[in-house]
């Protein structure tokens, strides 16, 4: 009851407004977990078009590179008008972990105009959780409204990464030995000033985990990874990695947390309070 009525509050949102995310109903299993305006008019596509927006749209599943195409995806507008995107990426978030992501880029709208406010999944993708090893369809219908323009960066996602994913990876943990995966709404670089992020966001983060005994512990990490994702670009992908020390055995982890202003998006947007509740 309550994501239909985000879901009715997003339809009808003014275009000075921000569309507030909620999950629409879904398969059992794969959802979409946010989707939001990027940039606009600042992107382009593989294939030479230029001048283009961009929505990352993040799954709680990883999404098979292989069954992603342009048909599957299908932007509402808020005067009832469709298009497809240009092309869908699964970029900046390119390693093998990271597969959760498909970046669409086309011409969606225009803040002074006609705004995307719902992207839906229309034709069959296969995908898997994280931690899974076979991939399946995922029926179409999927559906989650468009966090506006101006919405600074907001947590997604989180979820603890096993020592196989990580090996080979050039951006992992190099201390720690518990590794959390954060996985943002968009890609974010320091805030202000879009330099990579240092010392301020690493204090910042707090990861806490409930022991069997229902204690819950604040966990501060030693330092954040996934860095530095592309070499021609200050701009990271939407993932850091939380490098921890070790916890109880049995710690769940039950949320993340960052404070406000340390982090911006694409658009130069800083994050609110973050205090994002683990569903997995």
């Amino acid at each position: 009851m309550i994501s239909r009525r985000l879901l009715f509050v997003c339809s009808v949102v003014a275009t000075a407004l921000l569309a507030v995310p909620a999950v629409a109903a879904a398969p059992a299993g794969a959802r979409i977990v946010s989707a939001a305006w990027g940039l606009n008019n600042g992107n382009k596509c593989p294939t030479g078009e230029t001048g283009l927006d961009n929505i990352p749209v993040t799954f709680n599943w990883f999404i098979r590179t292989s069954t992603i195409s342009v048909d599957d995806f299908v932007i509402t507008r808020d005067n009832g008008t469709t298009v497809h995107p240009t092309c869908a990426l699964q970029f900046p978030p390119d390693e093998p972990n990271e597969l959760q992501t498909v970046n669409l880029i086309g011409d969606f709208g225009d803040p002074s105009a006609a705004r995307p406010v719902t992207v839906t999944v229309v034709d069959g993708l296969d995908g898997r959780p994280p931690l899974g090893s076979s991939w399946r369809p995922i029926a179409p219908g999927l559906a989650h409204s468009i966090v506006q323009i101006e919405a600074g960066p907001d947590i997604a996602d989180a979820w603890i990464l096993t020592p196989r994913m990580i090996t080979d990876d050039k951006n992992a943990c190099t201390v720690g030995s518990t590794f959390v995966r954060v996985v943002w709404s968009n890609g974010m670089t320091a805030y202000p000033g879009g330099t990579e992020v240092g010392d301020a966001v690493v204090k910042s983060y707090r990861a806490l985990f409930t022991l069997p005994n229902g204690t819950i512990i604040n966990v501060r990490p030693l330092a954040v990874a996934d860095l530095a994702d592309h070499s021609t670009t200050p701009m990271d992908d939407n993932m850091h990695d939380l490098c921890l020390p070790k916890v109880p055995t049995g710690a769940r982890l039950t949320e993340v947390r960052v404070g406000a202003n340390f982090l911006q998006d694409p658009n130069g947007d800083p994050n609110l309070v973050q205090h994002f509740k683990v569903r997995r």
